[in-house]
């Protein structure tokens, strides 16, 4: 890092007296604050283009060491000449100074005078010495033959005495070989102040100034000086003199414009970003050819030709170093234009960007970059344009950055850039500007981009598939996807790079409460260690701005990423791993067993360093090593648990015992736990005990649990009264009939009032026990909660008291609104038929009801099942959702079949059904045009989904006829029957594959034939049927075409109706192939409570798949 001292201004005023003392070699290294106020102004001279693009990033090896490594001593002065800048006439023309400048004019003002003093002019191994003299003005840079001529000009020279102990050295590679025969000029002008690109220290008794000539050539200076004291004196005076705006800020609107059209072919053009200035690449470190002290010529060339003039552009997401070509292209396309004129030297992404100084003494600017598995990459710049650059970059920072409070990135910068305001970026849609459940989204998609383009992937954008819900315990829950198609192929997991990008997207983000990478595999990340992360995290603080420990340095890279996701977000508080971790195979050592995150993630956890206390850790096989870093947390009070979840873990009745012992003592943190689907066989004794004590507990799940036989109940209902349950989910867990009594003896108290989810499936009760558990529910003094639902599938309900459980139906009131029954068996369709007459009589009071999945012991119900369904439709006052669904495979059949066409019929009937699932019934043809009548009537309904239902492009052409002409507004969603249209496809297609293989046969048998056939037409005569075969084919092949452009034009038609329609009640679209469902719904409504009560300023909504 460069060895510089903060709190250095650059002010022209300042005190001429400059300390002789080296600069401190400890840098000032912190983290950088955002939430400057940001001022509308701009340093860059560039125009506005609305054009935006991605980008994509190269890397080259341009490196450079820092100051203290250079030479010490650099003894001679070069002017070198590099390449020339494209100029524009129209814009920036080079202003020619005259080298016969009138003395009187420079004269006339003394106060022009700042700094002068006796230099070499040349010198070489046969050559003797010749003394010049340099005069530093407010404007140029000046030389003179010698101090009298100097005096000439500038009178007050004369009153100066003459120090020649301390004389300075100049010169140029030019006066060096033309100096015998040269004719000199009284004066020359080495630059004026304006058009200086650079000046910096090369060395300790050098200085080179960088600057355009009359030609607008790019040319380089380098001044020696015989003692420190003077190089900082000299240095002093020419920085305070450069003006802030020099020709490094100002580039040709041409040129602008050939850059412009480079970030466009490299995808990372967007004009509020784009900035571009002059610059220095300082290679005098890499020179070690020349030795100390050294000051022949041809040490100096090479000292003055290392130097390398360049632009700087900043695109979107990268910094682009470009070299300008000294031949412009004569071609006329732009791409060999662009070519010929700028030869790329490196790019680097902006938020791969981990250090950024700049000195307080010269222009000199070092920009760190790492990518993963990389070391740093140190660039040595120089420009009059520094601050101007470093202000660019932070705002660049901030605008791929939104949701972040904090950078990532040391900064070693005088105080003054830092309290600069910068100047926001704009957002690339203005349209999204107003919408804020857009624009958060673009906010992470930017983030997420710009890592993609550091990391050298920008084309994984395509591949991560991610979305955002919102979690009512959490809040906003990132979850990242299984990897998109990608060219027609499915990618079975994520690369490194790729893992790599969402992570470091994520770690500083403080918009989301959870992060979930449930079904994910982190397998790539386990076996890959980063061992350039140290020089990296050295510099890394922590949310609570504590430095990264030694410990954390040597970790894997899987370990560092969890951990820094924990440690460096304060709004994280769930972290979802649910099987995203390999098992591990039995016979490897304990500690390569272990599944490489959960004593990664325990070990930040037990020592209170974040806000994380939810762990999802289901699907993870857990071993001994593993276990013991689980339990040492549990035991911890500081680790403040709140939820914990290790279903399907491998844990035997002794690790699950310890386990809920360990945790008892977070009884007034912990709220959430389940344990479900281990193969212990838990005691129900040490799990009463156990649960007893956490009286905050709000989720318990307990799935396919094996319980001991002792004569206790599952859950005994002191336990259950003693906590907060919202969601109680037994699914597959025997309940025997102790526990039946004491779950209705618990919910008909009110402290069952907050239930939101009550799940018993497969659980093995009769339809008795289900009734005795609705009526205890519908008898509880206190009101239960509106959304809660019970789930009650899987069971043989018909087995016993199904008299009973139809009973209970009509006495729920309005306590129970939510059932969902799948996959009952009705043994006798009259169970069936009863149940229907319950459903169609006003005492019900049920809204949301699942019954896909029936089974009945005929394949489809009777006609007399179908009118009592009917019958449902037209006198049910209640039913909001019914679903439907059935499923037919090789080893059984569960629907209710094409007879429901009839039922669907009295649609028209219906006032309350708003959503309808009828998939997989095989309603054909026939149903679909009953379908079609009901809706030009029915007015309520909103979704439909009807898939797997037989239905041809004649039935679904019927139904979308129906809702455009009907003006059908209030219908949301019909799914597109895609299962019905891929086989009606495809059976034209067996039939074209058929014909031609039938064709072929006829050829290959006239072919055979016509040898022994007198002439063609003989043999055309003998297979007549070939030409009706041809036609056929001809035909088949058109319908098959006709069809997938009709199918095409039905989903357009639909398409534009549904926007129509939805437009015209709301201002949420729901599209054809875009369904809003009920989760989705809630999130949405949530927050719009929550900005309605100004608790949140910025929504934000799904990446991947939209939530709305």
């Amino acid at each position: 890092m460069p060895p510089f001292t903060r709190g250095h201004t650059r002010n022209s005023s300042q005190a001429s007296s400059v300390s002789t003392t080296s600069a401190s070699t400890t840098p000032a290294v912190y983290i950088v604050k955002k939430g400057h106020t940001r001022s509308s102004s701009n340093s860059s001279a560039v125009s506005n283009d609305p054009t935006s693009a991605s980008s994509s990033v190269g890397s080259t090896g341009l490196e450079s060491r820092s100051v203290h490594q250079r030479a010490s001593t650099m003894p001679l002065v070069t002017t070198s000449a590099t390449t020339t800048f494209p100029s524009d006439s129209g814009s920036l023309k080079c202003a020619t100074p005259n080298p016969s400048v009138s003395s009187h004019s420079r004269s006339s003002s003394s106060s022009n005078l700042v700094h002068a003093g006796e230099v070499i002019a040349s010198t070489g191994l046969l050559r003797g010495k010749k003394k010049d003299f340099v005069v530093l003005t407010r404007n140029e840079l000046l030389r003179f033959k010698n101090k009298s001529k100097a005096a000439d000009t500038f009178p007050s020279l004369n009153s100066i005495q003459r120090h020649s102990s301390n004389a300075s050295s100049l010169s140029s590679t030019n006066t060096v070989a033309d100096s015998a025969a040269s004719t000199s000029p009284l004066e020359s002008t080495i630059c004026t102040l304006d058009r200086v690109t650079a000046l910096f220290e090369v060395g300790h008794m050098h200085i080179e100034v960088a600057f355009l000539d009359e030609h607008c050539s790019p040319r380089s200076t380098i001044l020696q000086f015989a003692t420190r004291a003077e190089t900082e004196l000299w240095l002093h005076r020419l920085y305070s003199s450069v003006p802030k705006r020099t020709v490094a800020h100002t580039i040709p609107a041409g040129t602008l414009d050939s850059l412009r059209a480079y970030l466009r072919t490299r995808k990372d053009y967007y004009e509020p970003a784009f900035k571009a200035y002059r610059i220095v690449i300082q290679q005098h470190a890499q020179n070690k050819s020349s030795p100390k002290g050294a000051t022949s010529y041809d040490d100096l060339t090479k000292i003055a030709n290392a130097t390398t003039h360049a632009i700087l552009v900043i695109g979107h997401y990268a910094v682009h170093l470009l070299a300008v070509d000294s031949k412009p292209s004569t071609f006329s396309s732009p791409h060999g234009e662009l070519q010929s004129q700028f030869t790329p030297l490196s790019s680097h992404g902006i938020v791969a960007l981990v250090h950024l100084a700049m000195s307080p003494r010269d222009s000199t600017l070092y920009l760190s970059f790492r990518t993963p598995l990389s070391p740093v990459r140190s660039l040595e710049l120089a420009s009059c344009a520094t601050k101007d650059i470093i202000q660019s970059v932070r705002s660049s920072l901030e605008h791929l950055r939104p949701c972040w409070t904090e950078y990532p990135l040391t900064m070693d910068v005088p105080e003054y850039v830092q309290d600069e305001p910068l100047v926001p970026i704009p957002d690339p849609d203005p349209e999204l500007k107003d919408d804020d459940h857009v624009y958060g989204v673009n906010g992470f998609n930017m983030t997420l981009a710009a890592y993609c383009v550091a990391y050298g992937i920008p084309n994984a954008l395509k591949n991560i598939a991610y979305d955002v819900v919102w979690d009512g315990d959490n809040g906003l829950v990132f979850r990242l996807l299984p990897p998109r198609k990608s060219a027609g192929l499915t990618q079975m997991s994520y690369s490194v790079l790729e893992l790599l990008c969402v992570m470091r997207a994520l770690r500083w983000n403080e918009a989301f409460g959870g992060i979930s990478f449930a079904g994910i595999s982190l397998a790539s990340l386990q076996d890959v260690a980063d061992h350039y992360a140290p020089i990296e995290l050295d510099q890394t603080r922590t949310a609570n701005s504590r430095r990264i420990s030694k410990f954390m340095k040597a970790l894997p890279t899987l370990k560092l990423e969890m951990q820094l996701l924990m440690l460096c977000s304060t709004a994280l508080r769930m972290l979802d791993l649910n099987g995203c971790v390999r098992l591990p195979k039995y016979g490897q050592e304990m500690n390569e067993r272990a599944s490489g995150v959960i004593d990664a993630l325990m070990h930040v956890a037990k020592r209170a360093t974040s806000n994380v206390d939810s762990f999802v850790f289901s699907n993870i096989q857990i071993d001994l090593y593993d276990f013991d870093f689980l339990v040492d947390v549990a035991s911890s009070r500081a680790a403040h648990l709140r939820n914990i979840e290790i279903a399907h873990c491998g844990l035997y009745e002794r690790e699950l015992t310890l386990l809920l012992q360990a945790l008892e003592v977070h009884e007034s943190t912990l709220e959430g736990l389940d344990i479900s689907e281990n193969p212990g066989r838990i005691s129900v004794y040490s799990l009463n005990e156990s649960l007893y004590r956490f009286q905050y507990m709000r989720h318990l799940y307990m799935r396919m649990l094996a319980i001991t036989s002792e004569d206790l109940p599952l859950l005994s209902v002191d336990t259950l009264s003693n906590m907060r349950l919202q969601r109680l989910v037994l699914d597959g867990t025997r309940l025997r009939r102790i526990s039946v009594k004491h779950l209705c003896e618990y919910l008909s108290t009110s402290r069952s009032a907050s239930l939101v989810q009550f799940s018993i499936q497969s659980c093995g009760v009769t339809g008795g026990d289900v009734g005795e558990l609705l009526s205890a529910m519908g008898k509880s003094p206190a009101k239960q909660h509106p959304d809660l639902t019970v789930y009650i599938g899987d069971n043989p309900i018909c087995t016993a008291g199904f008299d009973v459980f139809l009973s209970s139906i009509t006495k729920l009131g309005t306590n129970i609104r939510r059932i969902s029954m799948p996959r009952i068996e009705f043994h006798k369709e009259q169970f069936l038929c009863d149940f229907f007459i319950v459903l169609a009589s006003p005492e019900c009071n049920i809204t949301h009801l699942d019954l896909s999945l029936l089974l009945i012991p005929d394949a489809d119900a009777s006609a007399h099942a179908c009118n009592l369904l009917g019958n449902v439709f037209a006198r049910n006052t209640s039913l909001i959702s019914l679903n439907l669904t059935g499923e037919t495979s090789k080893l059984q059949v569960a629907r209710i079949g094409h007879g429901i066409g009839r039922a669907l019929e009295r649609l028209s009937e219906n006032s309350s059904l708003r959503e309808l699932y009828i998939e997989g019934n095989e309603l054909s043809v026939d149903g679909a045009m009953l379908i079609a009548q009901a809706l030009t009537r029915n007015r309520t309904i909103r979704r439909i989904r009807l898939d797997d239902n037989e239905i041809n492009l004649q039935g679904y052409t019927a139904i979308v006829n129906s809702i455009v002409e009907s003006g059908n507004t209030v219908i949301r969603y019909i799914s597109r029957p895609k299962i019905d249209q891929a086989k009606q496809l495809q059976r034209i297609r067996d039939l074209c594959v058929k014909s031609e293989m039938e064709i072929a046969l006829l050829r290959e048998q006239q072919r055979s034939t016509s040898s022994t056939a007198s002439s063609d037409k003989e043999a055309r005569d003998k297979f007549p049927e070939l030409k009706d075969k041809v036609e056929a084919h001809k035909k088949a092949a058109e319908t098959l075409k006709v069809l997938e452009n009709e199918w095409e034009r039905v989903y357009a038609r639909l398409d534009k109706w549904l926007k129509r329609g939805s437009g015209a009640s709301s201002a949420t679209l729901a599209y054809v192939d875009e369904e809003e469902t009920e989760e989705q719904e809630k999130a949405r409504k949530a927050w719009e409570r929550l900005r309605g009560a100004g608790r949140i300023g910025r929504k934000i909504s799904a990446g991947g798949s939209v939530v709305k």
